[in-house]
């Protein structure tokens, strides 16, 4: 069998797989709490507005006076 013709290295480089690299910057996590915070806050916020709206059209103080 002939031989290659270049170089041969046995060598083989370090994974990059993000999996492998260790435990996250303790800043990021941070940021990672405060957004789903945030997410979540809105969303109540959301559904608050949605059924104050409700409440109105439903007391008929909407302009209904019926």
């Amino acid at each position: 069998m002939p031989r290659p013709g270049g170089v041969v290295s046995t060598h083989v480089p370090p994974s990059r797989h993000p999996r492998i690299r260790g435990p996250p910057d303790p800043g990021v996590v941070v940021l990672d709490v405060v957004f789903l915070a945030v997410t979540v806050a809105l969303f109540a916020l959301v559904a608050l507005v949605a059924k104050g709206v409700e409440k109105l059209r439903t007391t008929g103080r909407g302009g209904d006076h019926s």
